[in-house]
């Protein structure tokens, strides 16, 4: 058993799943099951790296040059529980970290639709709140939390939500290239996520899917405003069209 050498460590509701699915399916990636391993960050941590590396096991793909976990909450700022990325630093020595980023507006509304399915939330046909429940707007601040994680990772892999969602294909191939690694799957295999809104409001039970109110978005974009000129500095894709309102037709 080993260690992984490979992490995806956010953000979440930003394409880590497919993202993970996707690389497992190369010869040269062994990704774990369950994908999300949840360890760093535990205050117990040290106690159960054993149970850990079980998850681990080359014999099952002697191909594999890499072993990948993804647990998207890992990306976050040291709090008074944990420093996440110093307990990766500290205890897998020879490890590469991809970060996801994908508009902290988008993936605030997201993230309320999904504590509201998990019942954590009560159902509104539009949001109309901006909280820190559940961590939500905490989590979409990158200009801050991007620099500490790249103080312990200077090689981290860090890709847009949009690329992956316009872009699969090519996204996809720069991860192996990145990797040096070839890419041994076929691109005419790798469509994005599906939309999958209407089945969940189905499944749900909702009248409509819960939309952000335009004076909430307004309010986010202002909330983040700050980070994203940020985070702007940090990265080479635009990330300041998350500041403009979206259109009649919903594009920004």
């Amino acid at each position: 058993m080993r260690y992984p050498n490979l992490l995806l460590v956010g953000v979440q509701k930003a394409g880590t799943t497919w993202m993970h699915r996707t690389l497992s399916r190369s010869r040269h990636v062994f990704g774990s099951t369950p994908k999300e391993l949840n360890l760093w960050g535990q205050p117990d941590y040290l106690d159960r790296l054993d149970a850990y590396r079980a998850h681990f096991d080359p014999a099952q793909k002697p191909s594999a040059r890499y072993f990948l976990e993804s647990t998207p909450h890992y990306f976050h700022a040291p709090n008074i529980f944990a420093d996440v990325s110093d307990q990766i630093r500290s205890t897998i020595a020879d490890v590469r970290v991809m970060v996801i980023l994908r508009n902290p507006v988008e993936r605030y509304r997201s993230a309320y639709v999904h504590h509201i399915r998990k019942g954590r939330l009560p159902f509104v046909a539009e949001i109309d709140r901006v909280t820190d429940e559940q961590i939500m707007l905490a989590t979409g601040l990158y200009g801050k939390i991007l620099p500490h994680w790249r103080r312990r990772f200077p090689d981290m892999l860090v890709y847009p939500f949009e690329r992956l969602a316009q872009d699969p294909a090519g996204l996809v191939a720069e991860v192996f290239g990145a990797l040096d690694v070839p890419c041994d799957l076929d691109p005419a295999t790798l469509s994005p996520p599906l939309h999958t809104s209407r089945q969940k409001r189905t499944e749900a039970g909702w009248p409509s899917m819960p939309v952000l109110k335009t004076e909430t978005r307004a309010a986010l974009i202002d909330y983040y405003r700050e980070d994203i000129e940020s985070l702007a500095g940090q990265v080479d894709f635009d990330v300041r069209s998350w500041l403009q309102m979206p259109d009649a037709r919903g594009a920004p």
